[in-house]
């Protein structure tokens, strides 16, 4: 039997609705222009201040930031928490050096990225309302990360601020708030945007 074509019609006319609406959240997510707001993200012109020099292991292209602290790896990083990293553009064996300095936001993106956990997490209890899990997967843990592409005026190998949101379920991703972005970065570094007077 098939659907018939006011079936048919009512189906994609919902379908239009739930991807007009997707794409004008997207767009009014997009202009957020008061850096308190929870979708806000720093825009180009913005300045991330370095007071002290920053040093990135050698073997490494990044460095990590949580709770104001350096977190060196990765692996280190609490990923229900806002955290944040510098990159370089450089992989040396010896440590490398992001130098004090004011350096300027000349592009920023922002990325809903799948976590993949290589150890399975583990429950106390799998049983949910008198239902037992089987084992299977589920949906994946996302993040959103807002990455700032960063130009220096000095010579610099710096690449860009990249800053993470809390890892969640999916629908449920935001990026970070400029102030979860501040407390991440602590004292190590500090970011003005145009929009704060």
């Amino acid at each position: 039997m098939q659907p018939s074509p006011v079936v048919i019609h009512k189906a994609l006319m919902a379908l239009a609705t739930i991807t007009g609406l997707t794409f004008i959240t997207a767009c009014n997510a997009a202009l957020v222009t008061d850096p308190a707001a929870k979708n806000y993200v720093p825009t180009p012109g913005s300045t991330v201040t370095v007071p002290q020099r920053i040093e990135v292991p050698g073997g490494q292209t990044r460095i990590f930031f949580q709770r104001g602290e350096i977190v060196k790896k990765a692996s280190g990083l609490n990923l229900y928490k806002a955290n944040c990293n510098f990159e370089i553009n450089t992989l040396a064996e010896t440590p490398r050096y992001i130098e004090t300095g004011t350096y300027t936001v000349t592009r920023t993106t922002r990325q809903e990225r799948e976590v993949v956990l290589f150890k399975p997490q583990q429950y106390a209890s799998l049983a949910i309302n008198g239902m037992v899990s089987k084992g299977d997967d589920g949906p994946g843990m996302y993040f959103e990360e807002v990455r700032m592409t960063l130009r220096a005026d000095q010579q610099s190998d710096i690449r860009e601020l990249a800053c993470r949101g809390v890892m969640t379920d999916p629908g449920w991703v935001e990026p970070p708030t400029l102030a979860e972005i501040r407390e991440a970065l602590g004292k190590h570094a500090s970011i003005k945007v145009p929009e704060e007077k």
